[in-house]
């Protein structure tokens, strides 16, 4: 049995709908799978049921690991999309709606315990940094009820809140106990977040880690969705991230999210094998390095 809690988000497995992904997840080494809620509430629709996939959760020895994911939240008084990227206006949105949904949410959340919720900055929007924290500081509030932390997850093209020390600062304006950060390493590649930044970041306040690695392009061309290959096999030096991660004292969920249209035309058990391998690649060595540093010292 790995040391580590390691995850896979669903996307990775692309061409697998909803209740096809577990399998191969845990046949992978896997303890942790992601929720993507979009899939989830469609299974629902299909006649789908919480104790059945709490069945499944138990039969293959699998926890949720993260729930995908809150948008649109900043600079709209803290009352996020559910599983959409961007408002259209329309009679789904109001107030009302959008609380219902939020709440529905959150309350699978629950029971599945799945304590980590991803919570994405604006990527088009700007305004007050400080009105974007107190409506930080109001979804925390509205998670906490539920046993729910929400992870900060700073995108590499948002216009705001880019890089490890902008999503640092939001998260330490909103002052939430359940309030933290979500550091993915192919979005802190791309904006070009600093590893040194680490250092000014309490580690109880790293939630979650996403772990992915980008193809050899700028940063600028780098498309978050499709340039993303297995972590420790790119362009990005996720091997020094992680080394920083687990010396800094990082103990949560590592979960491997790859979008690669590429891998989608790949046998699903191979892909999921590949990731896992991947992964404990990377963090053994991280372990071990730790471990050298610590014997020196």
């Amino acid at each position: 049995m790995s040391a580590h809690r390691l995850g896979l988000s669903p996307v990775t497995l692309a061409p697998l709908g909803f209740a096809d992904a577990f399998e191969p997840t845990a046949r992978a080494g896997f303890t942790g799978i992601g929720l993507r809620y979009d899939q989830f509430e469609r299974y629902l629709e299909q006649g789908g049921s919480v104790a059945e996939v709490k069945r499944w959760l138990d039969d293959y020895g699998l926890r949720f690991a993260e729930a995908a994911f809150l948008a649109e939240w900043q600079y709209y008084g803290g009352i996020p999309l559910v599983s959409r990227r961007q408002r259209v206006a329309g009679a789904e949105e109001t107030r009302e709606r959008l609380l219902e949904r939020l709440h529905g949410f959150l309350a699978h959340c629950e029971q599945f315990e799945c304590a980590n919720v991803t919570a994405v900055p604006a990527l088009r929007e700007t305004g007050d940094l400080e009105i974007a924290a107190e409506e930080f500081a109001t979804l925390c509030d509205m998670a906490a009820p539920y046993g729910v932390r929400l992870c900060l997850e700073f995108m590499g093209t948002a216009p705001q809140v880019s890089t490890l020390a902008s999503g640092a600062d939001l998260v330490a304006r909103a002052n939430r106990a359940n309030g933290g950060l979500l550091i993915d390493t192919f979005l802190f590649h791309q904006g070009r977040s600093r590893v040194d930044d680490l250092a000014r970041v309490p580690p109880e306040k790293i939630f979650n880690v996403q772990l992915a690695d980008a193809r050899p392009k700028s940063c600028e061309t780098l498309d978050m969705l499709a340039d993303r290959v297995f972590p420790g096999e790119g362009a990005a030096d996720v091997s020094t991230l992680v080394d920083a991660l687990v010396a800094h004292g990082y103990h949560g969920w590592w979960t491997v999210e790859l979008f690669n249209p590429d891998y989608a035309r790949v046998d699903p058990h191979t892909i999921a094998a590949h990731a896992a391998s991947s992964a404990h690649k990377l963090l053994d060595a991280a372990v071990r390095r730790a471990a050298t540093e610590g014997e020196a010292a």
